[in-house]
């Protein structure tokens, strides 16, 4: 599920150029190889659709257990 929320004000380093935070959440899967591929297709997709460069955004990466409830 992707969410854009627009007009937020955000400021980096005191600045409020175009910025963007985002929150990576998922189910297992996570790793530091995987952040990395994702990390860098996130921020083409930044830079090319919303004019954001890759110094002016936050990725924070959430990984999380699945629990079977016995379903």
């Amino acid at each position: 599920m992707v969410m854009l929320k627009g007009s937020v004000p955000i400021a980096i380093g005191g600045i409020d150029d175009p910025a963007a935070y985002g929150e990576v959440v998922s189910i297992g899967g996570l790793d530091p190889d995987v952040n990395k591929k994702l990390s860098a297709a996130i921020s083409a997709i930044l830079e090319a659709k919303l004019s954001v460069p890759h110094t002016r955004f936050f990725l924070k990466f959430h990984d999380t257990l699945g629990y079977n409830f016995g379903c």
